[in-house]
C-alpha cells in the first residue's frame, strides 16, 4: 500500500475518485469505502481516501507486454487524483 498526499485545492472523496476513473473510461466497483478498478498491466487498482490523503494498492500483471504505457497511465491517474506531478510526489515523499 502506498500513501499519497493530496493538494489542498482538491477535495478528495470517494465521489471525486469515481468521477476521475469515469473520465478515463475505467470500470470500477465500490466495496465499502474502497474503489477497485483495473487497467492493462495492473490486475487490480484499489483506491481509498481519508479526505486528506489517497491510499493506493496495486497488483501488477507481469505477463503484460507494454509496462511503459501502464506506468504512464498510472502516473497520469495519480496526478489527476492528487494534483501533484510525478516529480512533485517524489520530492514530497523524499522529505
Amino acid at each position: 500500500m502506498r500513501t499519497y498526499p493530496v493538494k489542498k485545492t482538491i477535495k478528495i472523496n470517494e465521489t471525486y475518485v469515481m468521477e476521475t476513473l469515469k473520465s478515463r473510461n475505467l470500470e470500477f466497483q465500490q466495496e465499502g469505502n474502497h474503489i477497485i478498478s483495473s487497467y492493462p498491466g495492473l490486475k487490480k487498482i484499489e483506491l481509498w481516501t481519508d479526505g486528506k490523503k489517497l491510499y493506493v494498492e496495486t497488483e501488477t500483471d507481469t505477463q503484460y507486454s507494454n509496462p511503459g504505457e501502464t506506468i504512464k497511465f498510472f502516473n497520469n491517474l495519480l496526478e489527476a487524483l492528487t494534483g501533484y506531478t510525478t516529480k512533485e510526489r517524489k520530492k514530497l515523499i523524499s522529505k
